[in-house]
């Protein structure tokens, strides 16, 4: 039997390569990152690729990809995948939905303290020996109020955490008459009919959409100057929904008190990035997913997914099924 040949690019946990390498139906190649012209001169010796969110598969790439039949993106955002040109192609187009939730949900709701205790500034001054003891008064989440736009698996388990901890919730999704009607988001204190409502509601705001067009820049000027003064703003979505240029001017007018960002309008981002280095940020390399217990999740998940597609057919997976038959 001939082997699919299957590249892998952005690396995968050991749990789940082992288990490709176990099947009969792969040969593999994997990398932990290769380089855009390298990869342009290889992939048409491919079947499948494995991405994870460093490799862009662009109209550009996917056009070079010439044997090209499955785009596996070990992780749950596809926005780093030309979805409509793969469909147009009939490349099926696979994630892994669900498995980094926990991992996000805990990176929020440590931004979460790390905003209204100011820790990362306790930590910076005392290894410079400052004893900031008076400043560094901050504010308990019990009692406040926080907006979280986009209600799916991750929004939802932050709500709930939240509300463990005395917060009330205000929920902004699309899918709003849906959820509420779920005994497990009783909890919701107010389904927000807007963005913008959500904002105003709000002492808090943490982000979990997707970015999608309608979602692209959703924050921007006008939206911030509906949020109370002195709010907070944490995203660890996907870079493109804020406007960095709106949200640098709510940090800099106090609309905002602070902001945690784990994602960016252009990763990687360099240090001299306006955001970064601005004193009311707290910032993270886009580390939403990377825990080891969420690595290791990501790889089973995409190794199994891709198992149950050539030996079965199984395609519950891929955000393109439709679009591919």
């Amino acid at each position: 039997m001939n082997k699919i040949k299957v590249l892998i690019t952005d690396g995968l946990s050991s749990e789940g390569l082992a288990l490709l390498e176990q099947s009969e139906h792969f040969e593999i190649s994997a990398h932990k990152s290769i380089e855009k012209e390298a990869l342009k001169k290889i992939l048409s010796d491919f079947e499948v690729v494995v991405i994870r969110s460093a490799t862009k598969m662009t109209k550009e790439l996917i056009d070079c990809a010439t044997n090209l039949k499955v785009i596996m993106r070990a992780g749950a955002g596809v926005d780093n995948v030309d979805v409509a040109h793969a469909s147009a192609k009939k490349i099926l187009v696979f994630n892994t939905p669900g498995v980094n939730n926990n991992a996000v949900a805990e990176l929020t709701l440590g931004f979460l303290f790390s905003l209204l205790r100011e820790i990362p500034r306790a930590t910076s001054g005392m290894k410079q020996n400052l004893w900031e003891k008076k400043e560094l008064v901050g504010h308990e989440a019990a009692g406040r109020t926080i907006g979280i736009l986009g209600f799916g698996a991750i929004g939802s388990q932050v709500g709930r955490i939240c509300h463990s901890l005395g917060m009330s919730v205000v929920a902004y999704s699309l899918h709003a008459n849906e959820l509420r009607q779920k005994p497990e988001n009783s909890f919701v204190k107010n389904w927000a009919a807007t963005v913008e409502d959500a904002l105003a509601a709000s002492d808090v705001i943490s982000v979990h959409l997707p970015l999608v067009d309608s979602t692209k820049n959703l924050l921007g000027a006008a939206q911030f100057s509906k949020m109370k003064k002195g709010s907070y703003l944490i995203h660890t979505a996907r870079g493109g929904i804020v406007n960095e240029e709106a949200l640098l001017a709510a940090l800099n007018d106090g609309t905002l008190a602070g902001a945690a960002l784990d994602v960016f309008q252009t990763e990687p981002t360099g240090a001299n990035h306006p955001l970064v280095q601005h004193p009311k940020v707290i910032c993270a390399p886009h580390i939403g997913a990377a825990t080891k217990e969420a690595q290791k999740k990501v790889g089973i998940a995409a190794a199994n997914s891709m198992i149950a597609y050539y030996k079965n057919g199984i395609t519950n997976n891929a955000v393109n099924a439709e679009e591919c038959k």
